[in-house]
């Protein structure tokens, strides 16, 4: 029985001790999860401990990998830097579009305004039809018939019609046409070769019984122009033409006019 216990405790002993020299496959993994490398020995009931060595993987840096990241860092910089120029250039081209825009409108409209002072001293409520207009009603029954050089015109109230084929079209007065009277809404105006009345860009002078439509004598001046008429530029000089007659804004006392000058 003594010999029993003998034997028990010296296989309680040897485990105790092989457990403390040889650790389990289950210890050594979890000291390797740990990170952590811990080899110590007993001798002659003299303990020492060789090597602790605990490895600090969460700060340890690969060359490698941090070179990559800054690559990707400033590959990231790049693209929005692009990305950035990209929209400065985007804003820039919207801008000058816009002023673009904004300027053209203002050229129309200063067009617009421009047309309209000039015919805005017109007579009103004259019977006017500007050269182009087109009908294709009957030519009113108190008209009169002119001819000017073989060519045949219904003049009516200051305006001279062109007949072509069942319709009727309004043009420039013809120069030499005699009329019998002067339409409503006429303006007398002096000039150095005698009295000349003004209709809406046609000049007459009297002639015998009636009136003849003439070239304006240049340098006269007059106070509107009619529509229809357009704009061009000679020699530099911004001037307005309605047919053969070419007109130059000048200043009467302060007041916008149009003066005749050689075509």
């Amino acid at each position: 029985m003594k010999h029993r216990n003998r034997q028990l405790l010296l296989a309680v002993v040897c485990a105790v001790l092989a457990a403390l020299f040889f650790p389990s496959p289950e210890a050594a993994i979890a000291g390797s999860e740990d990170r952590t490398t811990s080899v110590t020995t007993r001798e002659k009931g003299r303990t020492t401990t060789v090597v602790t060595h605990e490895n600090d993987w969460d700060t340890w840096s690969d060359p490698g990998q941090d070179l990559l990241r800054m690559q990707r860092e400033t590959l990231s910089s790049q693209e929005e830097q692009a990305r950035e120029a990209g929209r400065v250039r985007r804003r820039d081209e919207v801008e000058k579009v816009r002023q673009k825009s904004s300027a053209e409108h203002e050229a129309y409209y200063d067009a617009i305004l421009e047309d309209s002072q000039a015919a805005l001293r017109a007579p009103l409520g004259v019977y006017y039809r500007k050269p182009g207009y087109v009908r294709t009603d009957a030519p009113a029954s108190d008209g009169s018939a002119v001819e000017v050089g073989g060519i045949s015109y219904q003049y009516d109230q200051g305006i001279f019609w062109l007949q072509q084929g069942a319709r009727s079209i309004v043009v420039t007065a013809p120069v030499g046409a005699v009329v019998n009277t002067l339409p409503q809404g006429v303006t007398r105006v002096p000039a150095k070769t005698g009295p000349v009345w003004y209709f809406f860009g046609t000049f007459f002078a009297e002639k015998g019984g009636g009136y003849q439509v003439i070239k304006p004598p240049v340098g006269i001046t007059v106070f509107y122009l009619p529509d229809g008429y357009s704009q061009e530029r000679v020699n530099g000089v911004g001037l307005y033409r309605f047919g053969d007659i070419l007109f130059k804004p000048v200043f009467v006392q302060g007041v916008l006019a149009y003066q005749a000058v050689e075509p």
